[in-house]
């Protein structure tokens, strides 16, 4: 995606050079540009950038040099200095960011911002310690992540979003390991996605924000599996699933939108749980793992199963408008692990049977993968395709499923698979060429 991101700026440079050199109008750039997601103010800042990121990150080095620098030398300083020396950096620089806002200075207002979002956090811990403030440490980040929140929404600021998303995460997790359920946590998650779906874009906010929020839903489902632990168990797999599916028709209707941020998410969370699924579908091939999916094993395996189908169901219905390339794929991995798992609930022995279906439905996902970019002259689906077809292959050569004669079967289908998709890749490549041939010599022969 960043070489997407990169590509679409140099398109954008490229655009506006021609609009000054009378190559094309301002309208017709507009156009083309907006073709590919695009605009003709995109990229003017690209020269401020490289600054801006290194000025960010020399906030960052100077606000973790205060904090060791304060902490070496913290039982020498007085209380009263403490306590004023926190205040005063923590309001200096904040009211330097505000100041600069006020000033439509933007960048320097941010940089100032962080500094104070940095002096903010490290004042609330130190003088947690001075005057023994609670016990329960995460409370001190909750309240860092939550008291810079405001200024997302202020500022409309992803590198303050980053923070308080960093934050959030440690806060989560730090809650999570002390067995306490982070309730709060979706409230970051929601300022967030209004910076980045309606304000700014930025995939990183936005992949953080999904990973964030698949954490959150499995740590609500394992407490209310147990209410003193978390602890993963059989339901935990069914659960990711249907949340894969339902994610997963989301992604397909979000790369239908009309606004071009919205489709660049759909697209980068479509690859990633596409990546996923194929990852899960390999772990599933191996016969081991299908044997330990024992009914005794699940907490509530009807539940979990209902929630696979309704789920797996409404992520069909968000992807049926985009084509069978987006609805076919999620139709056969979900009719797939509703068979699966509901029988091997009942029969163990059907295990290896599974295990070997596992492969064939990697097989097939590798073609499918092909195909689609092949047809819609997408490298990443077509290498895609190709990588799970040659990783089936080198993993059934070490571990046979179905006897010598299953793995030969499955190696003869993958080298027909790319045999077949090489000659039909150039078959492809030769027709383009030949048809960017014709039209060169029909503009010639009309001059």
């Amino acid at each position: 995606m960043r070489l997407i991101n990169l590509l679409k700026r140099e398109l954008s440079k490229e655009a506006r050079d021609w609009v000054q050199d009378g190559i094309i109008s301002k309208q017709q750039a507009d156009l083309i540009l907006h073709r590919y997601g695009s605009s003709l103010e995109q990229g003017k800042a690209t020269g401020s950038f490289g600054y801006y990121v290194l000025m960010s990150l020399a906030v960052l080095f100077a606000g973790l040099s205060l904090i060791l620098l304060v902490s070496e030398n913290w039982n020498e300083i007085p209380r009263w200095l403490r306590m004023s020396g926190l205040l005063l950096v923590t309001l200096s620089a904040n009211g330097f960011g505000l100041f600069y806002f006020r000033q439509d200075n933007r960048m320097a207002a941010v940089l100032w911002l962080l500094f104070g979002s940095i002096s903010y956090g490290v004042s609330i811990m130190l003088i947690a310690q001075i005057y023994h403030l609670g016990e329960h440490f995460p409370d001190g980040i909750y309240w860092w992540a939550l008291g810079i929140l405001p200024l997302v929404v202020a500022t409309h600021s992803r590198l303050i979003a980053f923070l308080v998303t960093a934050l959030a995460f440690i806060w989560m997790f730090v809650e999570a390991e002390m067995q306490f359920f982070p309730l709060s946590f979706p409230i970051f998650i929601l300022v967030v996605g209004w910076l980045i779906f309606w304000q700014k874009t930025s995939s990183l906010l936005y992949l953080a924000a999904l990973v964030g929020v698949l954490i959150w839903l499995n740590l609500a489902l394992s407490r209310i599996i147990d209410e003193r632990f978390y602890d993963m168990t059989t339901d935990m797999a069914l659960f990711n699933i249907g949340l894969g599916l339902l994610f997963n028709g989301l992604s397909w209707w979000l790369m239908s939108s009309d606004v071009s941020r919205w489709k660049t998410y759909g697209l980068v969370s479509h690859l990633w749980l596409l990546r996923a699924a194929i990852v899960m579908l390999f772990i599933f091939s191996f016969d081991d793992v299908l044997s330990e999916f024992q009914y005794v094993a699940y907490q509530s395996f009807w539940s979990s199963m209902s929630f696979l189908f309704v789920s797996g169901l409404a992520g069909l219905g968000l992807a049926y408008g985009s084509g069978k390339h987006a609805y076919l794929p999620m139709t056969l991995i979900w009719l797939y692990f509703l068979v699966s798992f509901s029988v091997l609930s009942i029969s163990l022995e059907s295990a290896t049977y599974f295990t070997i279906m596992t492969n064939f439905v990697l097989v097939t996902m590798g073609i499918l993968l092909i195909r689609r970019g092949i047809s819609q002259v997408e490298s990443h689906y077509f290498y895609m395709g190709v990588v799970t077809l040659l990783i089936l292959a080198f993993i059934r050569y070490f571990d046979l499923i179905g006897g010598y004669l299953g793995g030969a079967a499955l190696f003869l289908v993958a080298a027909s698979i790319l045999l077949g998709s090489a000659k039909y890749w150039k078959k492809v490549q030769e027709e383009d060429d030949t048809g960017a041939l014709s039209v060169n010599q029909g503009e010639q022969s009309n001059e």
